[in-house]
């Protein structure tokens, strides 16, 4: 009896050898499409990773292009960032400082969040978010106080504002005891120019300038406040530029700049060359501590 043509075929596919090929093909595929899948995975990472990084740094290059030249605090000398970098934002810790005679310390501490999409955040301030505004029977105006450290926040005073007072607390602080060292704010009579600036003060016990620029416009709107307090400007919110011998009045300013007020400091007797200039308006006391 025959066999039948097709019982005679070979059954490749059942056979073991072709399976297993099969199977080892499988494998091949699959690990393929897992180390594709992981290198995917790996660069949308670094991509996403590396991009969000970019915009972090571009942020805070701004932020730091924005200070150079001009310090936002008056008397503020020096300071200092450390930076903390999550996925998609960094944390920056800046201390400010100010130095009064031969003495630098801690004058305000700053928390802000730079993300990567959105606005820079300020988390925090070691001088408080908001202020407290107390009237000093004493001085006859509001002081403000750092919360950090309890000193006095100097105020300036517009050269074209109406003012119900005028204080004049450099003639106090001349009057301190001898081994104070004392910061005053000076507010001019008019904007001046830094070389008219320089040769009516000098440079020595003169730690910043007040670069305020403003309109005729903003000074009118000014004027219309309630309340001397309100008029002034809060020397932690004023713009300037530190001053020494080393770097003069000039090499900070650019075209029209011109200066409105001045950080003075030192002891009761350095500071009394300031007394009876005839370009100051109003002086504010700021910082007092112990020389020794």
């Amino acid at each position: 009896m025959k066999k039948n043509k097709k019982d005679s075929e070979i059954d490749f596919v059942s056979s073991s050898s072709f399976q297993k090929s099969i199977r080892k093909t499988k494998w091949k595929q699959l690990i393929l499409y897992t180390f594709i899948s992981i290198i995917t995975l790996i660069v949308f990472i670094f991509c996403f990773y590396s991009g969000t990084q970019y915009l972090i740094n571009k942020k805070i290059d701004h932020n730091t292009r924005q200070s150079l030249g001009q310090t936002k605090g008056a008397g503020i000398s020096n300071q200092t960032t450390r930076y903390y970098y999550n996925t998609l934002n960094a944390i920056g810790e800046t201390t400010y400082y100010k130095k009064i005679g031969n003495r630098n310390f801690v004058w305000n501490t700053e928390r802000k969040k730079y993300p990567a999409i959105g606005r820079v955040e300020v988390l925090s301030r070691g001088s408080g978010m908001t202020e407290i505004n107390e009237m000093d029977i004493e001085a006859q105006r509001v002081v403000r106080y750092n919360q950090l450290n309890n000193e006095r926040i100097v105020d300036f005073y517009y050269p074209r504002v109406e003012y119900d007072y005028l204080p004049n607390e450099l003639d106090i602080a001349v009057g301190l005891d001898k081994n104070k060292l004392i910061e005053v704010a000076l507010s001019f009579n008019k904007p001046m120019s830094s070389n008219e600036l320089a040769e009516i003060l000098g440079y020595k016990n003169v730690d910043w300038l007040w670069t305020e620029q403003y309109t005729e416009k903003q000074m009118k709107e000014i004027n219309k406040l309630d309340g001397d307090s309100l008029k002034v400007k809060n020397g932690d919110n004023a713009s300037g530029f530190s001053v020494t011998e080393k770097y003069p009045y000039e090499e900070n300013l650019t075209g029209d700049t011109t200066i409105s007020g001045a950080i003075i400091s030192g002891t009761p007797q350095d500071l009394e060359r300031f007394q009876n200039l005839d370009i100051i308006r109003a002086s504010v006391i700021g910082v007092t501590i112990d020389k020794y």
